[in-house]
């Protein structure tokens, strides 16, 4: 197992200094768990992970090795500085509030860590090759969501990672989804209708359906429609076609209402059952984050910062079961209230603004082109996926969210292959 740590190590210090792009493949390779055959998490020492922990040190270490790397564009100074901000606060707010010591809670910052990538690929922006990485997310896509229609088949011929005896996980389908939106560029701005990508987005969409985070597949079907049919051609709205689409999809829904038997009782109950909170997910997900809203309410405005699970102050809080989750404050399917937790009302609020200032650039004139606007629409479907998943705050979210980003901010230089398409305005 030290062997292969070392190869991990090694392998990634070496790109990360030589070969950044192919650094930046290895990297999001890692964190898909390498397509479902190597789990960097399993390498532990002393009941610590270091696994992906070492591959975020490395993104940091090699950044020295580049000459000039204090140098970073001015647009992208502010996002670095957040990043910095944020995890310091997460640090040292447990130390001062005597919850946590420093260690502890720089140990339970390891999630936000993955936001460095970012700070990696500013530095190195003039030699990551970005036609590799749009290929390389596209293969990305259709794999997993290859790996979600294996697991309704045969299962057990699914690498031995994603597969659970009764069911199939990959890690994640949020590629799948950042893969769908480098697809919509292409089909909108071919000047052939070219049958095999959009054969190619509906194979992408049966992958999200099949993972079974429904916000994710919502939010990208709506993205999809925004991008493809509400936007024209020169990537502005029209009232017209605002007009026509919300018309078309109000008929839609009303024959789909009257003509598929059970449909309206259905939605009627589930939309009561929300009002007056009998709808029993949502009673589960409370039951489950009692323990967390009451910790919330005790300190609403700044938070705790990270607060790691061994920590004497966890004992303050009953929780109920034995799942991992209920032993700790960070939780994965309630992106809110883990921000929240960590930074209360006060510090979300700032942390959204940021990151809503930032992903939407590509809604204005000054960066919109094609490829831009289909990043910030993915980015922004984040607002709302966070309610059930918490995307701002894990690495499910952060990693594909920050090469998003990162193809927004480069999207003038950044061509999308094989078909001449360009996205220059």
């Amino acid at each position: 197992m030290i062997i292969v740590l070392l190869c991990f190590y090694g392998i990634g210090l070496m790109l990360s200094i030589k070969y950044p792009s192919y650094f930046i493949l290895y990297y999001i390779l890692a964190s898909t768990k390498f397509l479902g055959f190597i789990d960097p998490s399993s390498f532990i020492v002393s009941g610590i992970e270091i696994g992906y922990f070492g591959l975020n040190l490395l993104t940091i270490v090699s950044l020295f090795f580049k000459r000039r790397w204090y140098v970073i564009p001015k647009e992208m100074q502010w996002f670095v500085y957040f990043i910095i901000a944020m995890l310091l606060y997460g640090i040292v707010k447990p130390f001062l509030d005597n919850n946590s010591s420093i260690y502890l809670a720089f140990m339970a910052s390891k999630e936000t860590w993955f936001y460095f990538l970012f700070v990696y690929m500013v530095v190195y922006r003039d030699r990551i090759d970005n036609t590799r990485l749009l290929s390389f997310i596209k293969f990305l896509g259709i794999y997993l969501s290859s790996i979600y229609l294996m697991g309704l088949f045969i299962p057990q011929f699914a690498p031995p990672l994603y597969y659970n005896e009764s069911f199939v996980r990959t890690f994640f389908p949020t590629y799948i989804s950042l893969a769908l939106f480098i697809y919509v560029i292409r089909i909108k701005f071919s000047d052939i209708r070219n049958l095999k990508d959009r054969l190619i987005i509906i194979y992408l969409f049966l992958g999200l359906f099949l993972a079974a985070h429904l916000s994710l597949t919502i939010m990208t079907l709506s993205g999809f429609i925004l991008y493809k049919y509400i936007y024209d051609n020169k990537l502005t709205l029209k009232k017209l076609i605002i007009t026509r689409f919300s018309l078309i999809a109000f008929l839609g829904l009303s024959t789909a209402l009257l003509f598929i038997k059970g449909l309206y009782e259905k939605l009627v109950n589930n939309i009561e059952g929300i009002i007056t909170g009998e709808n029993n997910s949502l009673n589960a997900r409370e039951i489950y984050n009692e323990f967390r809203w009451e910790a919330i309410n005790r300190q609403k405005e700044l938070g705790y910062g990270f607060i790691h699970q061994s920590s004497d102050f966890m004992k303050e809080f009953k929780t109920f079961g034995s799942n991992r989750f209920m032993e700790r404050f960070t939780v994965i399917d309630s992106g809110y209230v883990d921000m929240l937790i960590k930074f209360g009302y006060v510090g979300t609020t700032i942390i959204l603004i940021v990151l809503i200032r930032y992903y939407a650039l590509g809604f204005f004139k000054a960066y919109k082109n094609p490829l831009s606007l289909a990043m910030s629409i993915y980015l922004m479907q984040y607002l709302f996926v966070n309610y059930t998943w918490s995307v701002f705050t894990f690495a499910h979210g952060i990693t594909p969210g920050i090469i998003a980003f990162h193809f927004l901010l480069s999207s003038k230089d950044t061509p999308i292959q094989d078909d001449n398409i360009n996205t220059n305005p």
